[in-house]
């Protein structure tokens, strides 16, 4: 069986506490995307009218520097974690968990990497790219030993690769992944048949894998005191429905649940 699996990342590991790293495993992505897309566009029509109305207001008190300014932004819209806070489209960021947990054969998993732990490597957070790709490489490994029989290609969401790495995104990920399955027999390499990076904005499935790695990620913050009273509050019913929706307390912590519904699991590294 062939799966596509959308890779997204959260937190900057130079700076923050947490980094996470979140795969979407999808067999049936044709069918996942148009549900998105439908549930998706409600969503960008509020935005848009939201936007337009801004725009009237400032021209009405003559406040044409601030008017341009949002003209002249270079704006995509995406169906991100950090974008949830509304109640007009609340209800569409929730319907994205229902559509997820929809399909039996969907898989999402997350690896939480926590800087206090001590058993924590402090000198890799030097280079963001190589650690990048190297947890990416890590949870996909994981998920090669959950999925022997699949044939998986990698799609990671894009980041700028710096003039002094030679391989692309693509091929670093590659290299990784050749790396982690050769410590372990039981993996065979063959089965990645593809890599590739997109844009997030441009595919539904990776902004899927961005709300919920947003939430396992927003949980682990909360859990430790991190989180504002301002974001809780903007985020908090979201959070909470897909704690519902999969029959668990709290997301800020190792767990598997692998029922009738999709596969869900968080699990913490600190290599």
């Amino acid at each position: 069986m062939k799966m596509f699996c959308f890779s997204d990342s959260s937190g900057i590991l130079a700076s923050d506490r947490f980094f996470g790293v979140g795969l979407l495993v999808v067999k049936n992505v044709g069918d996942l995307g148009d549900k998105l897309c439908k549930n998706s566009q409600p969503v960008k029509e509020l935005v848009k009218t939201s936007k337009n109305q801004r725009i009237d207001k400032l021209l009405e008190e003559k406040k044409y520097e601030e008017a341009i300014k949002i003209l002249r932004g270079n704006y995509r819209f995406e169906m991100k974690f950090d974008t949830i806070g509304g109640k007009k489209t609340l209800p569409f960021y929730e319907r994205m968990v229902d559509i997820f947990l929809s399909d039996s054969s969907n898989r999402f998993s997350v690896m939480i990497i926590d800087k206090q732990n001590p058993k924590f490597n402090c000198e890799c957070v030097s280079d963001s790219w190589e650690t990048y790709t190297k947890y990416i490489a890590l949870l996909v490994a994981r998920e090669m030993k959950n999925l022997p029989l699949d044939n998986l290609c990698i799609v990671v969401d894009e980041i700028t690769k710096p003039h002094t790495k030679p391989l692309s995104l693509e091929d670093t990920i590659m290299s990784k992944i050749r790396e982690e399955v050769a410590k372990d027999t039981s993996l065979n390499f063959e089965n990645i048949f593809g890599a590739f990076s997109i844009e997030s904005h441009s595919s539904l499935p990776m902004q899927l894998c961005d709300v919920l790695l947003g939430a396992v990620m927003y949980d682990y913050k909360k859990k430790h005191g991190l989180s504002s009273e301002k974001t809780s509050l903007k985020k908090e019913t979201f959070v909470q429905k897909i704690r519902s929706s999969i029959g668990v307390s709290t997301l800020a912590e190792e767990f598997v649940v692998n029922d009738t519904k999709a596969y869900f699991e968080v699990s913490e590294c600190n290599i």
